[in-house]
């Protein structure tokens, strides 16, 4: 199973999949995801293939130029766990920085979750004590 210690990794260039520099920095970077995952969480980097982004890219008015569009890695990050899922991707001609992308779009994701889901929290905690507090000045 993959997670934290041991995530799934799908590169389709062979020359990158047996990278360790790109392997070992792909660990350095979903270890940022700790405060957010538990021992079940599934995680996934996959590289994608980037021209198929040109229908997309074309629908939001952005011009394509498919020469280009072929020398950039696209990759996904994925954490899930059982029905749950959230991922992000990361495009650009280097790889690391593509890598770096996808991991600082999913951390701001995350992050945006947890702000939510705390100051919902929070007000549900000083309601309840407002509730309980019965001393009248």
């Amino acid at each position: 199973m993959a997670n934290l210690l041991n995530p799934e990794i799908e590169l389709l260039n062979g020359a990158i999949e047996d990278s360790p520099e790109v392997k070992s920095y792909i660990y350095q970077q979903i270890l940022e995801f700790e405060p957010f995952v538990t021992q079940e969480t599934v995680i996934s980097v996959i590289s994608k293939d980037p021209k198929r982004l040109a229908l997309q890219y074309e629908a939001e008015g952005k011009e394509v130029d498919m020469d280009d569009l072929r020398s950039h890695f696209r990759i996904s990050i994925t954490l899930s766990e059982g029905e749950a899922k959230i991922a992000a991707e990361g495009v650009d001609k280097d790889i690391f920085a593509a890598i770096r992308q996808a991991k600082d779009t999913l951390l701001q994701k995350l992050v945006a979750i947890q702000d939510n889901v705390v100051s919902q929290q929070e007000r549900n905690m000083a309601i309840h004590h407002a509730l309980q507090n019965t001393m009248i000045h």
